[in-house]
């Protein structure tokens, strides 16, 4: 009896061991931040340290408990190579009025965690061989009125053009409850597919980077809902893929204490990544002119559009097999249905210009969907109508 005694002494002693240091963590996280909800959760990871990964029901883990942070790229991140990626921190360099304005409970300002999370994210995308600009490098002033202030952020991607323009932001209630994530993009689900491509894979990576307890419905939004149905300007002015990511709220006291750690910065920007990474394996869908290349076709002349799936190129397995649904295929010609044939062995549309189309510019407009749903990045093509 007395041997089982011992035994069950030891036992717990390695136990208490085991947590010792989250206990430690906690006191000085305490000391650090003041804040109750640090020691909450050091606890809660001390307990959840204790537990045996074979035997625990799922039930009995935290959702919320952190793993100890590390930032690998993983190999699928190289689909990124070449990606064109604006990054947009919000409300850096904008003008501001003071007081209360874009901070936190305890005044933590919102264009600085931007601003961070911007740059943690611009060095995981570099590492994956994306090309990556920020709209804004520095948190400093630049003076600018607003409508001006977001006009060139977005410009700044139409010009390049870039495959992502991303603006990145954190969102505030006067209630001090609310924390979820949800992503933004323009207008209705038909004006943007291809940011809706996007955003499926945003959402999921900070879900789960960030482990937040409360997730919304449905956490992919269009802008529609805010602003008087006007939208968000950076992602109406947008001639590009453009989404608005609002991480979680730095109106909510817990969060906003998490948001001042780097780290937990540096969790957000890595679950961006990877949503972008995981986008990026799944293929960019392009269209160019093959010919006439230079767009200049007569009325009643022929177009022939190649199809590029994102996926075909890359080679490997099965490379040789459609991977474009034959359904999906959408022409149009400043704004109609145009008729086409499609040849998708071949990856090739031929579309003849109505007679009675306008002589001039004209905006001829293909997309369709990869085996992975993704849609075309940049659908519009350039004509030069003649007679």
């Amino acid at each position: 009896m007395a041997t089982k005694r011992r035994k069950r002494r030891k036992a717990r002693r390695r136990g208490w061991y085991a947590v010792l240091p989250y206990l430690l963590g906690a006191v000085i996280g305490a000391a650090a931040t003041g804040g109750l909800a640090w020691v909450a959760w050091t606890w809660e990871r001390a307990l959840d340290a204790r537990l045996d990964p074979i035997r625990t029901p799922p039930q009995r883990y935290a959702w919320t408990i952190q793993p100890e942070p590390a930032f690998p790229v993983p190999p699928y991140a190289r689909f990124l190579k070449g990606v064109r990626i604006v990054l947009d921190p919000g409300h850096v360099g904008q003008r501001d009025p003071g007081g209360t304005w874009k901070r936190g409970p305890t005044g933590l300002r919102e264009a600085e965690v931007n601003l961070r999370v911007a740059h943690f994210l611009r060095e995981f995308l570099e590492a994956a061989g994306a090309h990556v600009t920020l709209t804004r490098e520095r948190d400093e002033s630049l003076n600018l009125p607003d409508k001006e202030d977001l006009r060139q952020r977005v410009e700044l991607a139409n010009r390049l053009p870039a495959d992502l323009f991303l603006s990145i932001h954190h969102n505030a209630n006067s209630n001090p409850q609310p924390n979820y994530t949800s992503v933004f993009y323009h207008g209705t689900a038909s004006d943007n597919p291809a940011s809706l491509s996007a955003g499926r894979y945003l959402i999921t990576g900070l879900n789960d980077a960030l482990r937040l307890e409360s997730h919304l419905e449905c956490a992919l939004l269009s802008d529609y809902l805010v602003n008087d149905r006007n939208g968000f300007a950076v992602l109406r002015q947008a001639e590009v893929p453009a989404l608005l990511s609002e991480a979680s709220f730095h109106s909510n006291p817990a969060e906003e204490a998490r948001l001042r750690d780097p780290v937990y910065n540096r969790r957000e920007a890595y679950g961006l990544f990877l949503g972008l990474a995981r986008w990026a394996q799944g293929g960019l869908p392009r269209v160019a002119l093959a010919a006439p290349k230079n767009g200049a076709v007569r009325r009643g002349g022929e177009v022939v559009v190649s199809l590029d799936d994102g996926l075909s190129a890359r080679g490997g397995w099965g490379a040789e097999q459609v991977r474009i649904l034959p359904d999906s295929v959408v022409v149009k010609l400043d704004g109609q249905p145009v008729r086409f044939t499609a040849n998708l062995s071949k990856r090739e549309l031929r579309i003849t210009v109505p007679s009675g189309t306008f002589v001039g510019r004209a905006a001829l407009f293909v997309d369709f969907v990869n085996i992975f749903g993704q849609h075309v990045v940049h659908p519009r093509l350039d004509l030069e109508v003649g007679r």
